[in-house]
């Protein structure tokens, strides 16, 4: 059974909770939440993310809960508004830091942020308003940071008779600090700074109510899925002791082989000698059915001494029996070694596809229903020819 399926069963469990508890509720508001929100789950399957944001935001304005939330953030990312599906993302991730859904949550942040420009705002003034585009945001201080999308933007800030104001162009992908000074001196609008964040967070850790900063990079994404799913762990760990116990049977086998080899070498020399003594005829083979010690007849001289034939057949025996031990032993560590290294190359093959798929699946994943994004699609194509045999992985996003 795939993870993804138990992670859906468990997800939809989670709306079901929600649905239920609010059920015991008879009031009004929670009926109309309630339809908003199946609403919602049918229009994000429907693959109609503004229907979907309108009934999920209508149901979240009712009864606020997580379920909702994050389900809210998912449309909002999925129709264009990636400002607004940071802002509910991170939300969600102050709000409910010990939540089965909070890595979903983090996924779906990170691709929000990156699409728009962090804005801090600092005012010199308690209780100001803040202004952005003509819409008040709040008063100072703001408890968290704006998210907004590319281009020109204006801000400002008011307090009584005061106000200072200026104009920002955000490039996605920024941190920009702001000054307003409303103390009645000099304006400081339009101080913004960009600030480089390719070696930190696009967003503070106290804003996420957390310590540890969301991760931007694929490779810890992958191991933070990991951490996250212990029959992944599983599969790594077969992938991994497969392909070192392949590694090493080949290294046996390829030591067995060797010295089968050194055996061979020795027999071929010894038939040369006797050949060139006259002890054996020219066209005798050390080994086999038709080999010295088979057909002692047909490869001694006929004036060899019977003491002697008895003795290099022996020791032609003796050998020959040694190299067959150990190219039969060399062949099965190979066998071995082979199907060792496909379990490991299945395992490992089989967690690369689980993990493109299973973090597909998430990004539409929220705790009230188990969505259905677009999906990285992956693919294996046996390869066998006469040179090549082996699997293609074709993974498309």
């Amino acid at each position: 059974m795939r993870f993804a399926a138990v992670l859906s069963r468990c997800l939809i469990l989670s709306m079901g909770l929600w649905l239920s508890a609010a059920h015991a509720q008879t009031d009004g508001e929670t009926e109309v939440a309630k339809e908003r929100f199946k609403e919602g789950v049918k229009h994000y399957d429907a693959r109609e993310y503004d229907k979907a944001r309108l009934a999920f935001l209508q149901a979240y304005l009712l009864k606020p809960h997580p379920t909702v939330l994050l389900n809210l953030a998912q449309c909002e990312l999925r129709s264009g508004r990636p400002a607004e599906a940071a802002d509910h993302f991170a939300k969600y991730i102050r709000e409910n830091g010990n939540a089965d859904a909070l890595g979903h949550a983090r996924a779906g942040f990170e691709d929000a942020r990156q699409r728009v420009a962090e804005l801090n705002v600092e005012v010199t003034a308690p209780g100001a308003t803040v202004i952005i585009d003509g819409t008040e945001v709040g008063r100072s201080p703001l408890p968290n940071v704006l998210y907004l999308m590319p281009g020109r933007h204006a801000i400002a800030a008011r307090k009584g008779s005061v106000s200072d104001s200026g104009s920002l162009d955000a490039v996605a992908g920024q941190r920009v600090y702001v000054t307003l000074d409303v103390r009645g001196g000099s304006a400081a609008a339009g101080t913004a700074t960009p600030v480089d964040n390719s070696s930190s967070p696009l967003i503070a850790t106290a804003n996420l109510g957390g310590e540890t900063p969301l991760d931007s990079t694929r490779s810890k994404g992958f191991f933070t899925w990991l951490s996250d799913s212990p029959a992944a762990i599983s599969a790594v760990t077969v992938a991994g002791l497969a392909l070192g116990t392949s590694a090493v049977l080949a290294a046996f086998a390829n030591n067995r082989y060797d010295s089968a080899n050194d055996v061979k070498g020795q027999i071929m020399e010894a038939l040369e000698d006797n050949v060139e003594s006259g002890v054996l005829v020219s066209t005798a083979v050390p080994c086999g059915d038709d080999g010295v010690a088979s057909r002692p007849d047909s490869s001694f001289d006929s004036r060899v001494r019977a003491q002697d034939v008895d003795y290099l057949t022996g020791a032609f025996a003796n050998a020959c029996s040694r190299f067959n031990e150990r190219s039969d032993s060399g062949d099965r560590l190979k066998t071995l070694s082979l199907v060792s290294l496909g379990v490991g190359v299945v395992a490992t093959v089989g967690t690369v596809v689980w993990y493109f798929t299973d973090t597909a699946d998430s990004e539409g994943a929220t705790e009230g229903k188990q969505t259905s994004p677009t999906k990285a699609r992956a693919s294996i194509t046996p390869i066998v020819s006469q040179d090549t045999q082996g699997l293609w992985l074709n993974v498309a996003f």
